[in-house]
């Protein structure tokens, strides 16, 4: 495994001490909302479970992901199980869940065996299709075995980011690599379940139009592992590497063209690919110079229905004679800023503070 020692370092640096954070027999958040994890749009429960975090947070974490924002250092397995019971009260006649911790559903650290066959008896049973997440290392045969009876109904997440070992490495502080991801997802797949891989588009000391390649060659790289991809545009997260970036305006999140570009360009590769940014159209998330709700809603609905017909019309019909100015005059610089952003810190005196 490449680790960059001085990249985890300064990543480390910047994340706040566990700590009990909120209420251990509650989850973090739980909502509602669509998905095509069965083959078509269905509305899917979200829940994001309280736990003592990912394991690589020990070491540092990627430099992107705040979820070790929402970790509590004295969650209980029987505190875990209360949240289990939290939610099934909240499912009403869902038939589809996607399951979020602050790392991995499969770390046995993390979420105690015990705790997930408790899901699966008690929430698990009741759902046709559930999604859960986990880093490479966790999707071992034996890790995998007591979730065997399952696998029919389980798709499994697996933070990719980017199939460019240099980028994992040396731009998102990953702790793994393409190799480790193509033999996880073997197994996972021999074994009977599905998988989702996410691809992060723009990670950070990349341009943009570096970003929109790496993220369409990533696509190709995984569509053969994978039942379907979901590409995720960088997000501004709380006391991230990336955050610090973005708020002295050296970086700047995706345009929501790069996004509908990657997407398009990416339907060719036999997979399904979806997208549901979070926080598009703000400042922290995706988004044009010009805020473009139609465009957002076109790449949700596209993801939803797999039908790319519209938004490769809007994406055709527009004039992207700025946005493509823009991604060659940054990529041209020796480093990656947000002009408008450092422009007026500037202009406001607090550049230097």
């Amino acid at each position: 495994m490449q680790v960059n020692r001085q990249l985890a370092e300064s990543v480390r640096e910047l994340m706040p001490n566990r700590r009990n954070n909120g209420q251990n027999n509650r989850p973090v958040s739980f909502w509602k909302e669509m998905d095509r994890l069965s083959g078509g749009p269905e509305k899917t429960a979200v829940v994001i479970f309280r736990t003592k975090g990912c394991s690589w947070y020990n070491f540092s974490s990627c430099s992107m992901c705040g979820y070790f924002n929402d970790v509590s250092d004295s969650v209980t397995a029987e505190d875990l199980k209360k949240q289990v019971d939290y939610i099934l009260d909240q499912l009403d006649d869902i038939k589809s869940i996607k399951v979020f911790t602050s790392g991995s559903f499969l770390d046995p650290l993390e979420v105690p065996i015990d705790v997930r066959n408790y899901f699966m008896s008690h929430v698990g049973e009741r759902m046709s299709r559930i999604l859960i997440e986990s880093r490479t290392e966790y999707l071992t045969g034996r890790n995998l075995e007591n979730l065997k009876k399952y696998a029919d109904s389980i798709r499994i997440a697996i933070g990719v980011e980017s199939t460019n070992d240099n980028i994992i490495a040396n731009s998102i502080n990953k702790g793994t690599s393409y190799t480790k991801f193509v033999d996880a997802a073997k197994t996972a797949r021999e074994m009977g379940f599905e998988t989702r891989s996410y691809l992060l588009l723009k990670p950070p000391f990349i341009s943009e139009k570096s970003a929109i390649e790496d993220a369409v060659r990533s696509v190709s790289m995984v569509a053969g592992y994978s039942s379907d991809v979901s590409i995720n545009p960088m997000n501004i997260q709380r006391n991230t590497l990336v955050e610090k970036l973005w708020k002295n305006g050296q970086y700047r999140p995706p345009r929501l063209w790069s996004l509908a570009d990657v997407i398009l360009r990416s339907t060719e590769f036999g997979t399904e690919v979806v997208s549901y940014p979070t926080g598009g159209n703000r400042e922290r998330g995706t988004h044009n110079e010009v805020p473009d709700p139609r465009l957002l809603e076109l790449i949700v609905d596209a993801s939803l229905r797999q039908d790319f017909s519209e938004l490769r019309r809007y994406f055709e019909n527009a004039d992207l004679t700025g946005y493509r100015e823009e991604l060659e005059s940054e990529a041209a610089q020796p480093y990656q800023v947000d002009f408008r952003r450092m422009t007026n810190k500037i202009s406001s005196g607090s550049f230097f503070v």
